[in-house]
């Protein structure tokens, strides 16, 4: 009996240094990662660009080109858009930065005739407190930090593209290289396929549905004359990306650049726009072709956000679902981080993996 008991307080001893080593382990990486962001951020957009240029690619050759002219005309398309858009909000930049003048003096106008209506109606306000919160050049500091935020996403630009050259010219022998790095490829390659799969599909609708976003917002704010209207539109597609925040962001800089320019009642008009578009495309559209294929939990997908955030920055807010669904099927590849796996899952999905155990326990 003692001997049992002995044996058991070992395996229980040995169990809880597994899970610390484990745990040590993982914030070391979370540390590491952290600190080699500026690196590890470009890679990691670049590898899941390069996912998404896997498929056209895969088709060029399929329909009869070259590995060689078919990674040409990839690398072209993407080149071309790449400079096309850094163009364009370069040049929206420049305009804005040469209207800044006009801009705070706008806003002090709305400043002074906000505190005089509200003084005519008997009500008194911190008047140093409010002119801190509300100056022209606070505004201008939170425009200047939205656009900074779009810039880190795509300021390493020459990196990212030369990134997706080289992983796309090692697309052909990956498969190749796993299988034969890998103990048990044919076990393995199941969950690698099943994450190319499942990043294509959702980068691939989620894309769409940006450039849904964005045409949207374009026509609305040209409708509204609000300045820099590719900027704003620019934005949008960039910040749709980002869950749940993203649609908010995307939408106040225009809400506030129509607030001084053009008054109140436009203002209004933009943030019902913006409302109606995220109700739409967000909610409706997207939800009805995404499906249920994200598989994730609401709290999973909030957490990732803000953990994603923390460690690359704005990069990591942008790639934060990808992210958190290639550790999900990392983690369910195993059977021992499985359970984790099904923790991080939503309901839905839950009940379809039951039933296909059923299925397969009843057909065995």
């Amino acid at each position: 009996m003692p001997v049992r008991i002995i044996v058991k307080l070992q395996n229980t001893i040995s169990s809880a240094s597994s899970a610390i080593l484990i745990c040590a382990a993982v914030v070391i990486v979370i540390a590491g990662v952290k600190s080699a962001s500026g690196i590890i951020a470009p890679l990691l957009m670049a590898g899941f660009i390069s996912i998404i240029c896997s498929a056209p690619l895969y088709w060029l050759k399929r329909h009869g080109l070259s590995n060689t002219i078919s990674l040409i005309i990839i690398l072209a398309g993407v080149g071309v858009l790449g400079v096309a858009v850094f163009s364009l909000i370069a040049n929206s930049l420049d305009a804005f930065s040469g209207s800044i003048p006009r801009y705070k003096q706008n806003l002090t106008l709305l400043y002074n005739e906000l505190n005089n209506t509200l003084t005519n109606w008997g009500y008194a306000l911190p008047i140093e407190g409010l002119r801190e919160q509300l100056s022209p050049n606070s505004f201008i500091k939170f425009l200047n930090y939205m656009l900074s935020g779009l810039s880190n996403i795509l300021g390493d630009g020459l990196v990212v593209f030369l990134a997706v050259l080289f992983i796309l010219t090692e697309v052909a022998t990956l498969p190749d290289k796993l299988r034969a790095s890998l103990k048990n490829p044919d076990h393995s390659m199941v969950y690698f396929n099943d994450f190319i799969t499942k990043v294509i599909h959702y980068l691939g609708l989620k894309a769409a549905t940006s450039v849904l976003t964005a045409v949207c917002v374009a026509i609305i704010l040209w409708l509204l004359k609000i300045d820099y209207v590719f900027l704003w539109a620019v934005l949008a597609f960039f910040l749709n990306f980002i869950p749940y925040v993203g649609s908010f962001l995307a939408g106040l800089p225009a809400v506030l650049l129509g607030l001084i320019d053009h008054g109140i009642l436009v203002a209004l008009w933009a943030a019902a726009g913006y409302v109606a578009i995220n109700i739409v495309v967000g909610n409706i559209i997207e939800t009805r072709w995404m499906g249920d294929d994200l598989n994730l939990s609401s709290f999973v997908v909030f957490v990732s956000l803000i953990f994603w955030g923390w460690v690359l920055g704005p990069t990591g807010m942008f790639l934060s679902i990808p992210l958190t669904m290639s550790i999900t099927i990392a983690l369910e590849s195993n059977p021992q981080t499985r359970p984790i796996a099904l923790l991080m899952q939503n309901a839905d999905a839950l009940t379809d993996n039951a039933a296909n155990s059923a299925t397969k326990s009843g057909l065995s």
